[in-house]
This record gives C-alpha cells, structure tokens and sequence, in this order.
C-alpha cells in the first residue's frame, strides 16, 4: 500500500511539475504562492455557496424584490464609507498578517450567524439577513484590501498575471463543484434547515484555509519600506494633498471613470438574476447551481485561455473585447425564454467575465500607486461600491417600473458604453 501510495505522490507531483503556473514550494516565492493557493481552495467553497445562495435563502425565507434590492446593494453602502478608513488601518501596520487572519475569522463567522439565525427567530427573518449580509462586509472589506495589496510584495511583476489568473481558476473551479453539490443537497432537506447546514459546512471548512494564510511571509524589505510610510490624510492640510495627490495621477482617475460607468452596467441587475431564474423561468435550486456551475466552469477554462492572450493583446485590448462580450451577455440574458437557453448565455458569460475580471485586476494594481497603494485600491473600491450600493436598487426600480427584461437590456447598454470608455480613457 505504502508503495502505491509513494507512486501516486511522485505521480501527481510530475504532473504539477507540467502546469505552466508551477513554482517549486521550497522557494521563498514559490512557498507563498503555494501558501496562497491552498487557502483560495478552502475559501472557495464558502464563497461557491455564498454568491450562488443567500440571494436564493432570502427568496426561499419570503424576500420582495425590494428586500433582494437591499440585499445586493447595503454591503456597497458599508463598503463606501468603510473601505478607505479600513485601508489606513491597513497601511500603518508593519506586520499585516495579524490583522487579515483576525478579519478572515470574523468574515467567515459571519455566514454561521447566517445559518444560526432561523433557530433564533421567527420574524423578521429577511431583514435579520440583510444585516448579517451587511456586517460581514465589515471584516470582508479589510482581508480583500489588505490581500490585493500584499498579491505585489509577494509576486514578482513577471509572475503576477498568471498567478493571479491561476488563483482565481482555482476559486472559480471550488465555487463550481460548491455551487453544483450545494444545490443538490439543497434539494434533499426543507427549509430552511438545508440553507442553515450548507452555511454551517462551508464556514467550517473555509477556516481551514486560515492555516495557509498564516504561512505567508512577507520579506523584511518590505516591513521596512512599510514602517516609513506616513500616517496622515486626516487633518484638513492632508486631506488637501490627498485630492492632490489623487489628482495627479491621470493613469488612475481615468481607469476610475472608465470602471465606474462599466459597474453601473454590471451592478444593475445585480438583484435580478435569481428573480428571473426562479420567478419568471421556475428554475430550481438545482437548476440554479446548474447554471452558476455553467458560468464558472467556463470562467476556468477563460482564465486558461485570456492568461495565454494577455501576453500577446495586452490588459487595454484584453479588457475592451472581454467587457463586449459581457454586455452581449447581458442581453441575451434578457431575451431567454426558457432555462434551456440560458446555459449557452452562461458559457458565454462566463468566459467574458474571465478575461474581463483579469484585465481590471491586473490594470487597476497598476494604476495604483506603490507607496499607497492600500489607500489607491480602497478609493477605487469606494467608488465602484456606489455603483454596487445604488445599481441594484436603481435596477429594481426599473424591473417594477419598466420590466424584467428591458433592465436587462439597459444593462447591456451601459456595460457597451463602458467597453468604449475603456477603449478611449484607459
């Protein structure tokens, strides 16, 4: 048994050897990016179940559409007045990693409170979610700042692009089979004690991923270049050179424009797509994880594919081709008369959104400058969660006012406006 079991590790490790994103784990780098990995895996399957289900749990417990508005869009309100103060915070540590293993804990508790509350109460059960939902943008908001700013005092410049697109293949993969299995277990118990043991498993089992992250280590170069950076912003005098230094970045605030008017076309169905699904084309949860299964399973394969182009097209081109394919999908979205149609759409959204995720990943770490660039990725996160925070609602709005569908027509307009922006401004 021993013997097989020696030939299957030397097996697997060959094969790891193969893949273009390989880096051996007894390097200092390579033991980081592995380390990263592995936690990205654990968290996927909290992060599977959570974007494909709470929407769906809030339907399932008797959300309006108006609730599901709320839902989609309260984390983007605590997300624009948090975002910035939770990146100063972030910048005046030294060591970061106390901070992003605290707030991983408490994001990942949050989603237990999730399942905990149907045994609490009776009412106000929607409601009660929407406010879970908001608190965990909290901690939420700090481990995604504080780990998109580590990603270049871990990676080099050479390796970021395809250790990004691998991380995000490796979340997408997770969160499909999370998606795919979770709807079925769905399916086997009522509610809403099946929602309540899905959450409580994927809680459990995403804080496994919190071992690895607390493996990552960050170079003393980088702990000294971090204890001479200034704390100020807060007086008026700094606040002026804020604005400033802001405006002085030109590659920046024009990436920002761009990205805010794409967001709005993104954000705008934003609490729609389960009312469509479930309301008007009576999918199921299984169908739900189905189709969530469709779009992430072609994310993986666009994160193969746009990682080999982004080389050769570059983020610009990358980015406003991906961005047309998601308007595209949008609409076609709006044009579905029967689930069937919809896994078609899906692959195609899915493989848009891959390229298009990457290429705004890559493009925004770039415009951002180095010695702040906590500071530069909250600003811009702030500004993409007004569009969070009002597009759903706004969307809503006009699902009731002008229909379903045409919202999702609309969105595809403004998502094509925003691809040519980035033609133009980027």
């Amino acid at each position: 048994m021993a013997h097989w079991r020696n030939r299957g590790t030397q097996t697997l490790r060959r094969l790891a050897q193969r893949m273009p994103w390989y880096t051996p784990a007894d390097t200092f780098e390579g033991s980081n990016i592995r380390n990263l990995y592995i936690e990205t895996a654990w968290f996927g399957i909290l992060n599977g179940l959570a974007n494909t289900f709470v929407s769906v749990y809030a339907l399932r417990l008797g959300a309006t559409t108006a609730q599901l508005g709320w839902l989609a869009a309260l984390p983007a309100l605590v997300n624009i007045v948090w975002l910035v103060p939770a990146a100063r915070i972030i910048e005046r540590q030294r060591r970061r990693m106390p901070i992003i293993l605290l707030t991983g804990a408490l994001q990942r508790l949050g989603y237990l409170a999730m399942a905990a509350m149907p045994f609490l109460m009776e009412a106000y059960r929607v409601q009660a979610l929407i406010v879970l939902s908001a608190v965990v943008t909290l901690p939420t908001a700090v481990i995604n700042t504080a780990i998109t700013s580590l990603i270049p005092d871990l990676i080099s410049v050479e390796d970021r692009g395809q250790v990004v697109s691998v991380r995000w293949l490796i979340l997408s993969a997770v969160a499909t089979a999370a998606a795919l299995l979770g709807g079925m277990l769905l399916d086997l118990m009522p509610v809403p004690l099946n929602y309540q043991v899905l959450f409580g498993v994927g809680t459990a089992l995403s804080m496994i991923g919190l071992i690895y992250l607390r493996r990552i280590r960050v170079s003393e170069a980088v702990r000294a270049q971090r204890a001479r950076q200034p704390g100020q912003w807060y007086s008026l005098q700094g606040l002026r050179q804020s604005v400033h230094e802001i405006s002085s970045q030109r590659n920046f605030v024009r990436f920002a424009i761009a990205s805010f008017i794409f967001y709005w076309g993104l954000y705008l169905p934003a609490a729609l797509w389960s009312v469509l699904r479930i309301r008007e084309l009576g999918a199921s949860d299984s169908w739900v994880g189905l189709l969530v299964m469709c779009i992430d399973a072609t994310t993986i394969v666009g994160y193969f594919f746009w990682g080999k182009i982004q080389t050769r097209w570059g983020d610009r081109k990358l980015l406003v081709v991906t961005a047309i394919g998601t308007a595209v999908y949008t609409a076609l979205t709006g044009l579905a008369p029967s689930l069937a149609w919809l896994i078609p759409v899906s692959i195609l959204g899915g493989l848009s959104w891959a390229g298009c995720n990457l290429a705004l990943f890559n493009r925004m770490l770039d415009v951002c400058p180095a010695d702040h660039r906590p500071t530069y990725v909250a600003l811009y996160t702030s500004l993409i969660n007004v569009t969070a925070f009002a597009g759903p609602l706004l969307g809503a709005s006009l699902a009731n006012w002008v229909g379903l569908r045409p919202t999702f027509f609309l969105s595809g307009g403004v998502r094509l406006i925003g691809a040519l922006l980035f033609l133009v401004l980027a």
